[in-house]
């Protein structure tokens, strides 16, 4: 492996951290595959202009085979329980956006985040032992913004290393040196014969006009750029994570996790205060609101509102505090000092925060129940009671980590993609027709 260099930032944007010039480690994989992603970058170009929902399924499996033929030549193992995993999860979302989506943007969003997560996890560059860990955010970082940006010129250099080797050099430069003394000869030459004979004319006339005047050049002008562009950051993104470039895991050995549970440096009394007060608030609000809150459950409807209103007042809001309290635990575990298993004054506020949150997604979900009773089914209040019941595995794997030392992030991540990938598949709208 090549060692990895450091990545140069100004105003936060990755920089090459080496000469364009210095020789890069190349072999004649690399070569060939450099030439292959220049394909694939045409292939993600037209995919967004003709027929774009069914070529980028036809474009998922083309990437999903391009990057596995890569990682195979060059000696990765391509068959594992991680690699099974989220190659299944990126076929999910990628294959059923070519026939129908029932939220485009979210899984198109996921689909590029998927796609370049699922190239690290290839090549064994996710930063923890090739692992989803509770480091996947530096992860997603890394795949989609550090490697495809540090590496971006990586592409050209592999190519121009591969056009001008040691034996190939003088012949390339010879090459190069003729086109140029061609150009001005046939400038002077091409119009003589262009008189000499009607024929030659025609055709030398038709040949330009297709080029200038029927907007091939422009065509070319605009796609060749592009197409380069795309190329260029995917497979900045491969041949980072097969070299390690740019890739920082010292950053593990410092703050060595164990099964998923963190970087421990925010000391234990400062996190006991911050919980004591969020959960002081929280009992506060539900001591106040608990008539209003928990008539739901009881399926009764409270006076001067209507199923509508009932169910719309609150619910996103007391989503959106479950969602939040799920992170605050999140974080809580991963950055305590004191690690959860040997913790037990954070392990009660675990189970506290939990319950507190369990009986605040009680509430929305009772909402959510009497409002599809009343009015049935839609793509929406599916999405949102799919996303609670998320929340409500999140909560009780961090219930069940006070007692059993589980990776706690790693398993949120994973219920999570498949969720989100059940959604992509299933034929919702024709099943709620």
């Amino acid at each position: 492996m090549e060692d990895k260099n450091q990545v140069s930032t100004e105003m936060g944007l990755p920089l090459e951290s080496e000469p364009f010039f210095e020789k890069i480690k190349v072999d004649k994989w690399d070569k060939i595959f450099a030439a292959a992603y220049l394909f694939l970058g045409y292939v993600l170009w037209k995919t967004g202009q003709y027929d774009s929902f069914f070529n980028i399924s036809g474009f998922v499996i083309l990437y999903i085979a391009v990057v596995s033929l890569y990682c195979f030549v060059k000696g990765f193992h391509i068959i594992n329980g991680e690699k099974i995993f989220w190659s299944i999860i990126l076929l999910g979302v990628g294959i059923p956006y070519g026939y129908y989506s029932i939220m485009p943007l979210t899984q198109l969003g996921m689909l590029a985040v998927v796609g370049a997560y699922w190239t690290l996890v290839m090549t064994d560059a996710l930063v923890l032992d090739g692992k989803t860990s509770s480091w996947v955010l530096l992860d997603v970082w890394y795949a989609l913004i550090i490697l495809p940006f540090s590496n971006f010129l990586c592409q050209i250099r592999v190519l121009l290393q591969s056009l001008f080797s040691k034996t190939q050099k003088r012949t390339g430069a010879m090459v190069l040196l003729g086109i140029g003394i061609s150009l001005p000869v046939l400038v002077i030459i091409l119009p003589v014969l262009s008189q000499a004979d009607a024929g030659f004319s025609r055709m030398l006339k038709s040949l330009l006009g297709n080029i200038f005047d029927g907007g091939l050049f422009l065509q070319l002008c605009i796609e060749i750029p592009i197409m380069l562009i795309l190329s260029s950051l995917m497979f900045g993104t491969v041949y980072g994570g097969i070299y390690q470039r740019n890739i920082e895991k010292d950053l593990c050995k410092e703050h060595r996790e164990i099964s998923g549970e963190g970087l421990h440096i925010i000391p234990d009394v400062a996190v006991y205060t911050f919980a004591g007060i969020i959960g002081f608030t929280y009992i506060l609000f539900i001591a106040f609101q608990a008539k209003y809150l928990f008539s739901a459950c009881a399926g009764i409807l409270p006076e001067s509102f209507t199923y509508a209103e009932y169910a719309r007042q609150g619910f996103f809001e007391l989503c959106g505090i479950t969602a939040f309290n799920v992170l605050l635990l999140l974080f809580m575990n991963t950055f305590t000092k004191t690690i959860t298993r040997e913790n037990k004054v954070l392990s009660v506020i675990n189970i506290a925060f939990s319950a507190v949150t369990i009986l605040l997604l009680i509430t929305a979900m009772s909402k959510l129940g009497m409002y599809i009773a009343a009015y049935g089914f839609t793509i929406k209040r599916i999405q949102a009671g799919v996303f609670m019941i998320w929340l409500f595995l999140v909560l009780f794997m961090i219930i069940w980590h006070q007692k059993r030392k589980i990776p706690l992030v790693r398993w949120a991540v994973f219920s999570g993609a498949v969720l989100f990938t059940l959604l992509c598949i299933l034929p919702l709208e024709a099943m709620l027709s």
